[in-house]
């Protein structure tokens, strides 16, 4: 478990460090602000320390230690990348989420160069794109292609590895056994083997998989894929197209990004009465009613107040079995598609 400690808080950064290595990829304005958010940070931290926060983990089907919760940079630049990882430390959160496709990898690397806090701390996760969709993604060869793009990218990281590293997504053409598409998808997992067992990642895994893409994997796999990241939040149920079980039956575990379907959750009525009866806001109550189910969640804030919000998930409330079972009850919001295989029929 990963706890928020005010020592090691007001340690983190090495502003004079972070603001050489920004100069690699960020204008002067921005190294000025990273620079007053990593003081501003430390605060924030203090803050979240004083409650005794434990970030618990998830133990892989190879024995390492997955933190229950990640900061994710989709949808951010190299800079507001490199802010969003010093935000996301700064409050206690070890597990950052990034892929090649989010294209900020850089920023990442400068926020990771300048953190004081000892690489074996922070889990990082990343993503090899899918090969094979057109316009899109990686093309073939799939597996000299997904092996080289895969050491491109930690080398941009400015890491020696990688803790987690999944694939992105699956060809659109579906993953029917005997396919074209499933042939693509065994030689990227391949790949991925192959970098595990050179030690350039400690886990892998998928995303965007649904149960057929999985068990294309599985068909000729030497390791069964260990995380699977999906799309999941309040409105899917508890068990979107029973994936959860399967994934539990094969001892993968279950990751959701969009957990909050990105405000849509709010709204839901069943959320709100649970948010007024424990006194917590409705963002709370949809993070910690995935946790309840067991499945690790991303979460994204451009906000470090709003971020130990969300570590407060972990501060020991919790929610009663007919809270849980009023809100995965919920049909709406819906899954809706934000990459290739990210919602299950």
């Amino acid at each position: 478990a990963f706890v928020v400690t005010s020592a090691t808080s007001v340690a983190f950064w090495d502003v004079p460090k972070l603001s050489a290595r920004s100069n690699l990829v960020l204008p002067q304005y921005i190294r000025m602000k990273i620079s007053a958010t990593a003081a501003l940070v430390a605060g924030a931290a203090i803050m979240s320390s004083a409650a005794g926060v434990t970030v618990p983990t998830v133990t892989l089907s190879n024995g390492v230690e997955m933190p229950m919760m990640a900061a994710g940079v989709g949808g951010d630049n190299q800079s507001d990348a490199a802010l969003s990882v010093i935000e996301a430390l700064g409050v206690g959160i070890m597990h950052i989420d990034t892929a090649q496709d989010y294209m900020n990898l850089k920023g990442v690397a400068v926020a990771l160069a300048a953190t004081r806090i000892p690489r074996e701390e922070i889990f990082l996760t990343s993503k090899v794109p899918g090969c094979g969709v057109p316009s899109q993604g990686l093309q073939p060869p799939c597996f000299e292609n997904t092996y080289e793009s895969a050491l491109a990218d930690i080398v941009k990281l400015g890491t020696p590895y990688v803790d987690l590293l999944l694939l992105h997504f699956p060809p659109i053409l579906g993953c029917k056994k005997g396919s074209e598409s499933c042939t693509k998808i065994q030689e990227q997992w391949r790949a991925l083997e192959k970098l595990y067992a050179n030690n350039k990642t400690r886990a892998i895994g998928v995303s965007n998989y649904c149960q057929e893409c999985v068990e294309c994997v599985l068909e000729n796999s030497t390791i069964t894929p260990m995380v699977d990241q999906m799309q999941f939040h309040v409105g899917m149920g508890d068990d979107p197209a029973g994936l959860r079980s399967y994934l539990k039956d094969h001892n993968i575990v279950h990751e959701g990004y969009s957990p909050l379907a990105h405000g849509d959750i709010f709204d839901v009525p069943a959320v709100e009465a649970v948010a007024n009866a424990t006194n917590k806001s409705a963002a709370q109550v949809g993070l910690r009613w995935i946790h309840e189910l067991g499945s690790v969640f991303v979460t994204k804030s451009d906000k470090p107040d709003h971020l130990v919000d969300d570590i407060d998930v972990f501060s020991g409330w919790n929610l009663t079995q007919d809270q849980v079972a009023q809100i995965s009850a919920a049909t709406d919001p819906a899954c809706h598609v934000e990459a290739p295989g990210g919602c299950c029929e």
